[in-house]
């Protein structure tokens, strides 16, 4: 074995432009390869966050016109509790409790969402009755701090306050510091807020405890721990369609109200992400057919010294190992110094961004990548190396030496 060794650095350092080349060649491919895989694995990562925050999240209630769940709400009345722009029907908040509880949901959340009368002019408006210690469905479903433009956003201990949706309050001419009157009662307004397109939106925003109130004066009967809908936060993307199912079989008679944007958000992922794959078998590829063409050129070039050797007794098992351990050698190496350039390169694209993290993260995350282009390196040596190692094994002495 030492003396296997020896020879190939002989023959290495013998042909240094050659060696130089095919480890540069080598190193180049691996980095690549590296580079991207870890690019793909980040880009997967911010892919799944956005999707998380665009696409998992919905509400379910349940139309009026339903006997699925009682019916509390007075009918043929423009006062009335709705949703989507009909009228609902109130459940118990044991629905909300067992939809939070499923493993497909993230979070839930009750909301009170009614329709009513402007006592002076008659206008019809919403009212939303939502709970602000519950963020992550309220966010992505009904409104958010960062949708604020105006003032603050309603805080869990706040009594007497509500927030404007924006279209609303430059309609009714009002601001931040203003106060509203609802069902009697002066409401301060603390913010104004723009929430955008949401499945559970309300011309006035208000803590569910102060929402009740209100509602019970129009309805006169109490509305206790009740919703008519129920804010829903799914816990990852591919368990969209799973957790809508589970909360129909959860709210018999409910209707869901979602967004279909992660279906093409998620294939146009898939896509990027399958090029991505598809540039990186053609670079390792690509790689392995470099050095399988510099390995073959050398041994056709060692002709007349393979068939000496033979000549004097090497067996076509020496000349293999001989050959293969050359190649394999040169792989190594370059698979190294690549793995190193990948590492550096993955700093110094992304330094001390969240996919940068995602994509350089601890070295114990980044080790299966690593080793994957260690492996790519070495496959392609015994590729690069066993064809023209086969080749230099069939030589016939005499014919090695006759042509040369």
């Amino acid at each position: 074995m030492s003396y296997l060794l020896e020879c190939t650095l002989r023959e290495l350092r013998r042909r240094k432009a050659r060696t130089a080349v095919n480890v540069f060649g080598c190193a180049l491919a691996v980095a690549l390869v590296v580079v991207l895989v870890g690019l793909v694995s980040s880009a997967k990562s911010a892919a799944n966050a956005v999707l998380t925050s665009t696409g998992t999240h919905f509400i379910a209630f349940v139309p009026l016109c339903s006997a699925a769940c009682p019916v509390d709400a007075p009918a043929g009345d423009a006062e009335s509790f709705v949703a989507n722009g009909v009228p609902a029907t109130l459940f118990a908040a044991d629905y909300v409790a067992k939809v939070g509880g499923l493993p497909t949901v993230k979070d839930a959340s009750p909301f009170l969402l009614y329709r009513l009368k402007d006592e002076r002019d008659g206008h019809l408006f919403t009212i939303g009755g939502f709970d602000p210690a519950s963020p992550t469905a309220v966010a992505t479903t009904c409104c958010a701090a960062t949708d604020v433009i105006s003032g603050r956003f309603v805080r869990p201990d706040d009594s007497g306050a509500a927030m404007l949706e924006e279209a609303y309050a430059r309609a009714r001419g009002l601001n931040t510091g203003d106060t509203l009157a609802v069902a009697g009662e002066l409401l301060a307004i603390v913010g104004v807020v723009n929430p955008g397109i949401r499945p559970a939106k309300a011309d006035v925003y208000v803590p569910r405890p102060d929402a009740r109130p209100l509602i019970e004066r129009r309805i006169g009967h109490p509305v206790g721990d009740q919703a008519n809908i129920v804010l829903v936060e799914v816990a990852g993307s591919s368990l969209q369609g799973q957790a809508m199912q589970s909360v129909r079989e959860t709210i018999p008679g409910c209707v869901i109200s979602t967004y279909a944007c992660y279906k093409p958000a998620a294939l146009v992922a898939g896509i990027n992400e399958g090029s991505a794959w598809l540039l990186t078998i053609v670079i390792a590829v690509s790689a392995a057919a470099f050095a399988l063409k510099s390995q073959l050129s050398s041994v056709i070039e060692r002709r007349r010294e393979i068939g000496i050797l033979k000549a004097i007794g090497w067996a076509d098992a020496r000349v293999v190992a001989q050959i293969l351990a050359e190649s394999l050698l040169q792989a190594a190496a370059g698979g190294i110094i690549g793995c190193i350039a990948a590492e550096v390169l993955l700093w110094a694209i992304l330094p001390g961004s969240a996919v940068g993290a995602a994509a350089a993260g601890s070295l114990p995350g980044r080790l299966p990548v690593i080793a994957l282009g260690m492996a790519l390196a070495l496959a392609g040596g015994v590729i690069a190396g066993g064809i023209p190692a086969l080749v230099a094994a069939r030589m016939r002495p005499s014919e090695a030496l006759r042509r040369l």
